[in-house]
């Protein structure tokens, strides 16, 4: 049980780069009647008439300052400054602890949390090796499965706090419980007595054929991460994985904690080179010498630069700026790719990418490169028709340029310059402001109305109890459904602060599974006890059978700005950034197996992004979108010819995003393949071969590798992102082109997808949601397939 299986995919997190779909205009004929008071609401509108007071307080709560102090009673202390300099929160007075865990109202409770669920562990780990009775072995996988859900609930939950939360003293707590766990599931991961007793459970035919088709699987892959994790090795060699396992994480935490510093604050630029600037931002340069100024490279002084000047060397020095990073960053990095290396040959794979995509939907690292390279070809042409719209911008007559010529003359911090000269000259200076009628509340109202339309779900928000947030403009959501009932907890920290995470993430703090009976014994000995033996560890529900279960509890965090009245107002492609997370969020509530480890967001690394890329499509259809915008003031809906125009800007260089994702997805396999052990290794230097093969927007000078963070976290498989597109699209083509609001389509996904977590070859589900049954194979053909355009 290695951390991927134990931990899989705890923490989705996404890439920040805007992912647009272009609106087919045939669509917005067909929404046309959808903006005449006088038609009638279509049948697919209906559920809007419903729950109408649950989604006016979904708005009123995240749109009206006000509302929300009626509405929630608990409010958490501000920070304060220690004599030692950190910040930290004061106790909350009744607090009822983090999540409504009891151990977590102080850093000291988090640490007896992790003691007491280590210990609990052990004994588990203990009991479930000496028991050899019929019974012990029947319930060996699901014991397995409890002991990964224990020892989760500690890591989660700390990963979340370590990028979350405000109190320093609970993010070094957090830090502790993070590397006292995951020294243990190392431990594990080479437990020789906890593999030989799976391999002979899975091994007893008597004992399979009483197992359910969730606990085969679970068992399976359990197998093969104790496999991939060396469990077939001598002592020594065990010792050496388990130290490299060891230095990859600790020198991985430390790139992607690293990733917003820079190599300087700063860049001093001669006086003169400011003239092409709006003096407006005067008071934002700091003066160093009589002619010169130095400008803040993380402020927004140096991104309005990029946009506004014309001064092409002072663009590319404030570029060059934002893409170096902290001085270590690349002695972080190449040593962790060389250690992963390493750990692959260890396990008798020529690199890492081999070792870590030969249990993933593209299983060999040249199926990953031939999918990259015909995404590359495929898209050329309309690459090229983009940069030709840009240099217009730039030089005269560039009709009589050749390609070559124009891919040449655009370089990478020309982008957003002459992507605003482009959208300056189709914007009409009386251009309404789309994101008046996007307001965080109306689109999470929208969301709400969305799920219950596809899904028979819907949002309902509650008030938070004193001390279970962590900051104040947390807001929490029970999601429920029309036939199950409760069904899971969202808290949703949307709006931006300072030291808080700029990139839009998806946590789970806790998994859905079923609570067996023997585990609702008050004398169970494997329980991490109750303090004070009041309030409870997990969220539970109990089905009319009386089967319980425990909930899943997932946090969405994102980083939106309040306006001065409180209001948060979103543009096209942070609506995008919203939907795509509750794609992940959907994914934990709807995908609720038995078993932990493949519940809900649990799957293949490949996969993992389909069911929040697919929302993406949602956040890009006019009919969706005009079904739930409102102007935030006046509540008139959008006028449809408004959005027309929005989204044809938000689509401009949608295939510019698309090459770099490319470029981003083959840099990761070359980083990730054999060539860290070459004698002469220089992550820069294949960075600036492989951009100067590749051409568009080359970057030669920067060191920008050392910013990558999916570099670390989606190590060898950061191509899933373009490979998980390709299938929503073909799913969003097959199931909800013709009705986005189709519930018998949604609850196709949901009963063909969404549901069985990762529990089954994805391969599989695929094939069934697209009626594509020679998918399931899995071959080269079925990647040709998701491939083609």
């Amino acid at each position: 049980m290695k951390a991927s299986s134990i931990q899989r995919l705890a923490v989705i997190t996404r890439s920040c780069h805007k992912r647009t779909f272009t609106t087919h205009s045939a669509l917005l004929q067909k929404i046309q009647p959808l903006v005449h008071e006088q038609n009638p609401i279509p049948d697919y509108l209906n559920f809007q008439q419903k729950h109408t007071h649950h989604k006016e307080l979904i708005r009123e709560i995240f749109d009206n300052p006000v509302k929300w102090k009626e509405f929630n009673k608990s409010f958490i202390p501000h920070t304060k400054v220690s004599l030692t300099g950190k910040t930290y929160i004061p106790q909350v007075e009744g607090s009822i602890g983090l999540f409504q865990n009891p151990y977590l109202t102080s850093p000291e409770g988090l640490l007896e949390f992790c003691e007491k669920s280590l210990s609990a562990a052990k004994n588990l780990v203990s009991h479930v090796i000496i028991d050899d009775s019929e019974q012990g072995k029947l319930n060996y996988i699901r014991n397995l499965d409890r002991l990964s859900d224990t020892l989760c609930r500690v890591i989660d939950l700390a990963e979340f706090i370590r990028v979350a939360h405000p109190d320093e003293y609970f993010v070094e707590a957090a830090q502790k419980c993070h590397e006292i766990m995951f020294e243990y599931m190392n431990v594990l991961n080479t437990t020789s007595d906890l593999f030989n007793k799976l391999e002979s459970v899975l091994g007893d035919e008597k004992i399979v054929a009483k197992l359910s088709p969730e606990e085969i699987s679970v068992g399976n892959l359990l197998l093969t991460d104790f496999l991939k994790s060396g469990i077939s090795m001598d002592d020594s060699t065990k010792d050496n994985f388990i130290q490299l396992s060891q230095l990859i994480s600790m020198n991985g935490q430390q790139f992607n904690k690293n990733l917003h510093e820079l190599e300087h604050d700063s860049i001093k630029v001669d006086k003169k080179e400011l003239t092409s600037y709006d003096s407006s931002t005067e008071n934002s340069l700091i003066y160093s010498l009589s002619n010169k100024k130095k400008i803040p490279l993380n402020s927004r002084v140096s991104t309005d630069i990029l946009r506004l000047t014309n001064n092409e060397s002072l663009r590319k020095k404030i570029w060059l700026g934002l893409h170096q990073p902290a001085k270590g960053q690349i002695t972080l990095l190449e040593n962790f790719l060389k250690y992963r290396g390493l750990l692959a040959h260890f396990m008798g794979k020529s690199s890492f990418a081999e070792y870590q995509l030969s249990e993933k939907m593209a299983k060999t690292p040249e199926n990953v490169m031939t999918f990259l390279k015909k995404n590359l070809k495929d898209i050329e042409e309309d690459v090229i028709s983009e940069l030709r719209t840009l240099i217009k911008f730039k030089v005269e007559n560039s009709d009589k340029l050749s390609d070559e010529q124009v891919i040449e003359m655009v370089k990478p911090w020309d982008r957003d310059y002459l992507t605003t000269l482009y959208l300056s000259s189709k914007r009409s200076s009386n251009t309404e402001d789309i994101s008046q009628y996007l307001s965080v509340g109306v689109v999470l109202q929208g969301l709400s109305d969305l799920f219950q339309s596809i899904y028979g779900i819907q949002f309902k928000a509650v008030p938070l109890k004193p001390g279970e947030a962590w900051h104040n403009g947390v807001r929490k959501f029970h999601v429920t459904s029309e036939t199950e009932g409760f069904v899971g907890i969202i808290y949703l920290d949307l709006f931006h602060r300072e030291s808080k995470t700029l990139n839009p993430a998806h946590f789970t703090v806790c998994c859905s599974r079923k609570i067996y009976p023997e585990e609702l014994h008050e004398n169970d000995p494997f329980k991490v006890e109750i303090p004070g033996k009041e309030g409870q560890l997990v969220q539970v529900s109990t089905a009319p059978d009386g089967t319980t279960s425990q909930l899943p509890v997932i946090s969405l965090v994102c980083s939106f700005n309040q306006e001065e009245g409180g209001v948060s107002l979103l543009s096209l492609s942070q609506v995008e950034t919203l939907f795509h997370e509750m794609g992940h969020a959907m994914h934990s509530m709807l995908g609720k197996t038995k078993l932990h480890n493949v519940s809900g967001t649990r799957c293949a690394t490949d996969f993992v992004e389909l069911p929040s890329i697919l929302m993406e499509h949602f956040a890009n259809d006019t009919r969706v979108l005009m079904s739930f915008a409102k102007h935030y003031r006046t509540n008139e809906p959008l006028p449809l010819k408004l959005l027309q125009n929005y989204s044809c800007f938000n689509s401009f260089l949608n295939n510019c995003e698309t090459f770099g994702q490319i470029k981003m997805a083959i840099l990761d396999q070359v980083l990730h393949s054999n060539v860290v052990f070459d004698k002469d290794f220089d992550s820069i230097d294949l960075y600036h071969k492989l951009e100067t093969q590749l051409k568009i927007f080359a970057d030669t000078e920067s060191k920008w590798p050392g910013k990558f963070g999916h570099l670390f976290s989606y190590g060898a498989v950061y191509y899933s992102y373009l490979f998980d597109r390709a299938i929503a699209k073909k799913i969003w083509e097959h199931l909800f082109a013709k009705d986005p609001l189709s519930r018998g389509n949604g609850e196709k996904f949901r009963n063909k997808v969404l549901k069985w977590g990762g529990s089954r070859d994805p391969w599989e589900l695929v094939a069934d949601v697209l009626d594509e049954p020679e998918l399931k194979k899995g071959d080269i053909k079925a990647m040709e397939f998701i491939g083609r355009r």
